[in-house]
């Protein structure tokens, strides 16, 4: 009777390892693809989506400490939805590129047509007898100065643009815009 007594007294603690155990390998396996999954976010992503990157990686890290603690069940929960998510964050980091790459692409074509706005009215300038009210010399030499920089910084920008700071480029680019349209003004052009 003590024998059947202790064998009915350890069957619980063996029925709760074995369904501890049952939930140990889709745990992991769940962790190794959502470790697979992490390998395939671009270093790029954290340019271009830097708040998505960090909740993925802080999915990853729980579902991690979950294993470690034996809580197989909340690490299976918190790392099946990872392959989803990076499967999001790579569209996110794709559509934000080729919105970027679009921004810079407008803007540095503006900033050119600005340049060559200022260089026409610089030539037309040139050539009159009499300047505009409001315009001399020393604003012409100073408008030439200025287009100068601003193809200058646009030649620079477009580098940066062909690397990881296009964002950076296309937040200089309007700048430039916005300086070349202060130059067309002090010629006299509206």
């Amino acid at each position: 009777m003590r024998r059947f007594l202790r064998l009915v007294a350890v069957v619980p603690f063996v029925l709760a390892s074995a369904c501890i155990d049952s939930s140990k390998a889709p745990a992991e396996a769940a962790l190794k693809a959502a470790d697979d999954a992490l390998v395939a976010v671009g270093p790029e992503a954290s340019t271009y989506a830097p708040e998505a990157v960090a909740a993925v990686k802080k999915s990853y890290a729980t579902a991690k400490e979950l294993i470690g603690t034996k809580e197989y069940e909340g690490a299976l929960k918190a790392a099946s939805g990872i392959p989803a998510k990076v499967q999001e964050l790579n569209a996110a980091v794709a559509a934000r590129k080729a919105e970027i790459g679009k921004a810079w692409t407008d803007v540095s074509a503006s900033v050119s047509a600005t340049v060559s706005s200022i260089k026409g009215r610089l030539a037309t300038l040139a050539k009159a007898k009499r300047l505009p009210a409001g315009v001399d010399k020393t604003v012409i030499v100073k408008a030439t100065e200025e287009v100068a920089n601003v193809e200058s910084g646009l030649a620079k920008l477009a580098e940066d643009a062909k690397g990881a700071k296009i964002a950076e480029a296309v937040a200089g680019a309007k700048a430039l815009q916005a300086k070349g349209e202060e130059i067309l003004r002090s010629l006299g052009s509206q």
